[in-house]
């Protein structure tokens, strides 16, 4: 007798299996949809949303900051441009030596927060395929984003300099470790607001942080030779409101990154190394010491 009830219940579920199979086919629902979309592994619905962010940058023209970590100057700055077999194809913005964008070298890409899959994201890693140089403009061509990111941007908030006015910049194109040059009395290579002769009017610090500065010069007294990875030493004079007066403060640097040479105004981008404090015993003049990453704000003098 139990085995008749048994199998009742059996027979009782494959029809109830088979009407309810009947009744999703004539409803248009096709049960099979839904398991390719849930069962895809996680690494096809991330290349799934890469593409669509992708595709979202290259319409509204986001730029791209490359860094080599998560913190620090950028290496490069570069536009999106077109997807193709190689990689996304992006224009760069900034002059960048093949040396730092080399062909398999892992970096950062950083962009304005978006909402992507349900988070805000700001980057994505990703890796150099090939850099061509000769194209005008060069493009840079990484691989498609292989994770999506959400992270800080700076390891220093960098202030944009609303009034060019209160920042006064000399600028050598000297290393400070070998330079001969007694920097408070040699002849700058770059002014900026410090000496209205040579201003032009047209070169200007836009924005400024405790790890570096970025300016804009007219082309014409932008030094031959400077490029990214250039040594410089900078004095820059920032104006004290309560004091009512200019600070100097003294780094030495590396040029990050340097606009296009046939631009009326270049952008140069610039990365502090060390700071220093005016020392009449020192051979340069100034007494440096190496930047570390806590540091708030460069040394006086």
């Amino acid at each position: 007798m139990g085995d008749v009830v048994v199998w009742s219940g059996v027979a009782l579920l494959v029809v109830l299996a088979a009407l309810g199979g009947f009744a999703l086919g004539r409803s248009g629902w096709s049960p099979r949809r839904a398991p390719a979309v849930l069962a895809a592994p996680p690494e096809a619905l991330t290349a799934a949303l890469a593409a669509e962010l992708v595709a979202d940058l290259i319409r509204r023209a986001v730029a791209l900051d490359m860094l080599a970590g998560s913190v620090g100057e950028p290496l490069a700055r570069c536009l999106p441009k077109s997807v193709g077999p190689e990689g996304l194809a992006c224009e760069l913005l900034d002059s960048a030596s093949s040396l730092e964008l080399r062909p398999g070298r892992a970096v950062t890409g950083f962009f304005a927060p978006v909402r992507q899959g349900g988070r805000q994201v700001n980057a994505f890693e990703t890796e150099v395929v090939a850099l061509h140089s000769a194209l005008e403009p060069p493009q840079v061509v990484l691989k498609a984003p292989l994770a999506l990111l959400a992270m800080p941007r700076r390891r220093h908030v960098r202030k944009r300099v609303n009034d060019p006015r209160f920042v006064h910049v000399r600028l050598w194109t000297a290393d400070a470790e070998t330079s001969r040059l007694f920097f408070p009395e040699a002849t700058p290579d770059i002014w900026i607001n410090a000496y209205d002769g040579q201003n032009g009017g047209e070169s200007a610090v836009t924005d400024i942080s405790p790890g570096g500065l970025a300016m804009e010069v007219r082309a014409a007294l932008v030094p031959p030779g400077l490029e990214p990875g250039s040594p410089v030493v900078l004095k820059c004079s920032l104006f004290q409101f309560k004091e009512k007066q200019f600070k100097p403060y003294w780094y030495a640097g590396l040029v990050r990154g340097v606009s296009a040479p046939d631009e009326k105004v270049r952008r140069i981008a610039i990365g502090f190394t060390a700071v220093g404090v005016l020392d009449g015993s020192a051979p340069q003049g100034v007494r440096w010491t190496e930047r570390i990453i806590n540091e708030t704000q460069g040394g006086s003098a």
